[in-house]
């Protein structure tokens, strides 16, 4: 495989990772924003799930989408150099990275913000259910990449 066709798999491998991530930590956040409110007995129907759902992943895209790449970058770039030093076990590496990416971001918004930027992450779960989207996102990097 040549040089440019490599660079371009790496960069279809993050894009995929960053949008899997996006989707599913906007599904994430919706899902608990929705519970919070049903555990203070407002009806939500699967409708209006579905509907919200879908409006929360459209409109968190662009500003969330950004900011997990932003922190992907990071990550993945850390989790290449560990890829190299150790040689083994890039899945788990990149998966790792990922989860930390999510976490690390947002602790470092809550600190600077001082209120938990993505809603749905509030609660220890919600917050869980980000770092998870993160992993996912990181195993979705690395199942992508080419080897080399």
């Amino acid at each position: 495989m040549g040089m440019k066709m490599w660079v371009l798999r790496i960069v279809l491998a993050f894009i995929l990772a960053v949008i899997v991530t996006t989707v599913l930590g906007a599904i994430a956040h919706t899902q608990f924003v929705l519970a919070r409110l049903a555990g203070l007995g407002v009806d939500i129907p699967f409708g209006d799930r579905i509907a919200t759902t879908l409006h929360d992943i459209v409109g968190m895209a662009p500003l969330f989408g950004a900011i997990v790449g932003a922190g992907f970058i990071v990550a993945f770039s850390a989790g290449a150099l560990v890829f190299r030093l150790a040689g083994v076990q890039r899945t788990l590496i990149y998966a790792v990275a990922g989860a930390v990416s999510l976490a690390v971001t947002l602790l470092v918004m809550n600190a600077l913000f001082e209120i938990t930027a993505i809603a749905g992450a509030r609660s220890t779960f919600g917050f869980l259910a980000q770092v998870a989207a993160g992993a996912v996102g990181g195993l979705t990097f690395a199942k992508a990449l080419p080897a080399r």
